[in-house]
């Protein structure tokens, strides 16, 4: 898909940001793109590497030791207006609601936003096998 070939080329995907990376292998620190948002709208063919844990892959330069990394994204299920934070870290209930608080603080920004996050439904998932039933019936829905 174009995307990635735009990606492999340095400039970034919508949706993602460079972060430092140790390698579990050689230990080198170095630079990745990293999901952080997915608008399934637009990238449903990520709803593939999502389902897999694969969604955010890195390789070491220096040793090519890959890692897939625990780290939280979110999907946005448009048209449905459901907004879905997966982050396999949020295991306690005060995680899960720190993150429904920083949803309701940047919807809560202008009157705009605060109209736009009372029609959406937000979601927290931990385990990628509670998310998948939702991916597959988006995929099936507008895949």
């Amino acid at each position: 898909m174009k995307k990635d070939v735009v990606a492999e080329q340095g400039v970034p995907m919508p949706g993602t940001s460079t972060t430092e990376i140790k390698c579990v292998k050689c230990k080198r620190l170095y630079e990745a793109e990293v999901i952080d948002h997915i608008d399934l709208s637009q990238d449903s063919d990520l709803i593939r590497k999502i389902e897999s844990g694969k969604v955010n892959r890195v390789q070491c330069p220096k040793c090519r030791k890959v890692q897939y990394l625990d780290r939280s994204v979110v999907i946005n299920f448009e048209p449905q207006n459901i907004i879905a934070v997966y982050d396999p870290e949020a295991k306690s209930s005060v995680a899960k609601e720190e993150l429904q608080r920083n949803f309701k603080n940047v919807t809560g920004f202008n009157e705009t936003l605060s109209e736009i996050g009372e029609e959406i439904e937000f979601q927290v998932f931990v385990k990628l096998d509670d998310l998948k039933p939702l991916l597959d019936e988006y995929l099936k829905l507008y895949g």
